[in-house]
């Protein structure tokens, strides 16, 4: 056997000498890496492993990415959720019925004030009462008003605690006449002195009223009334041919609304009004407004003749008048 020569000692020492040196370094390296920071340990381990390190990373960055991506996502989804709320409120369209509302009530109303404006003159409505003033004229007062239609009041003084709705009868612009002091027929229909006398008394309270006397009249029951007969046979010819000579005017009717004993219900009140209107181009209408019930049915019957084009005046001495048959 031959033995290594000195040469071949010699590396075979330097040999020995590199490897332990590398496992020196190694180590060292080992454990500086254990030492490092996350970020350096990353570092390093990008030089280190390269591509596996960077498939990692990527997979932490999906993540997060994919966690991002969540919470954008929720935060769309909230705003989607607003806006969902916000059209199933648009849907509904409270706010928009409302308008509807608004608009539907303003189209009546101008409707009806269009109609009215197209009343031509041609069909005429004098509305009368008779019998009053008592406890509801102030409220049918306050009706006219509300409408701006006048009316003629053929006035007694059945119940004189009422005379001051004379006053305001006049003041508001409708027409005042006679209609009796006492409307006893058995008195007033006696003779004729009686009938003039109770004219004049009447005459006299309307002059303390409103400052003026007045021509205009209405006989009780019509100048067609047969109760006179009762009282006295043929004063009512006499009667109607006296009135003619003293300058006087006295007016009938030729529409009835029927609450003189026919019918205690507005509604009927309203029916009579209107269908008597209808056949007349020129209508003195028979009312009483000591009666409740004619006065409710106002309101509606007067709505009812502004819609239909139709005019409401006051009856005048030298103006329209209706005269019925004289029958007695």
């Amino acid at each position: 056997m031959n033995r290594p020569s000195g040469g071949t000692i010699a590396v075979i020492i330097a040999l020995i000498f590199v490897v332990a040196s590398a496992i020196v370094s190694v180590g060292i390296i080992l454990h500086g890496v254990h030492g490092l920071s996350e970020d350096s340990k990353a570092t390093l381990s990008e030089e280190l492993f390269g591509t596996k390190q960077e498939e990692t990373v990527t997979t932490s960055t999906t993540r997060a990415t994919t966690t991002k991506t969540t919470t954008t996502k929720t935060t769309p989804s909230k705003k989607t959720t607003t806006e969902k709320t916000t059209t199933k409120k648009s849907t509904t369209g409270k706010p928009a019925a409302k308008k509807t509302t608004t608009e539907k009530a303003t189209t009546k109303k101008t409707t009806k004030k269009t109609t009215a404006q197209k009343a031509d003159g041609s069909k005429v409505i004098y509305l009368t009462f008779d019998d009053g003033p008592g406890p509801y004229t102030d409220k049918l007062l306050g009706i006219l008003e509300k409408y701006d239609v006048k009316a003629t009041f053929f006035v007694t003084n059945v119940s004189p605690q009422y005379q001051g709705c004379i006053a305001k009868e006049y003041r508001a612009g409708h027409a005042v006449a006679i209609h009796t002091f006492s409307h006893d027929y058995s008195a007033i229909y006696k003779s004729e002195a009686a009938y003039w006398r109770d004219f004049n008394r009447m005459n006299e309270v309307i002059r303390k009223q409103t400052g003026h006397i007045t021509t205009l009249f209405r006989f009780p029951g019509g100048s067609s009334n047969t109760v006179s007969r009762r009282y006295n046979d043929g004063i009512m010819h006499r009667l109607v041919k006296q009135a003619r000579q003293k300058g006087l005017t006295y007016v009938d009717w030729n529409v009835y609304d029927g609450d003189a004993g026919e019918t205690t219900s507005s509604k009927q009140v309203y029916k009579n009004i209107v269908r008597g209107v209808k056949k007349q181009k020129k209508s003195v209408v028979l009312c009483h407004d000591v009666k409740p019930y004619t006065v409710n049915a106002m309101e509606p019957t007067i709505q009812w003749c502004l819609e239909h084009g139709y005019t409401f005046k006051v009856l005048r001495p030298d103006g329209f008048t209706v005269h019925h048959d004289v029958n007695n």
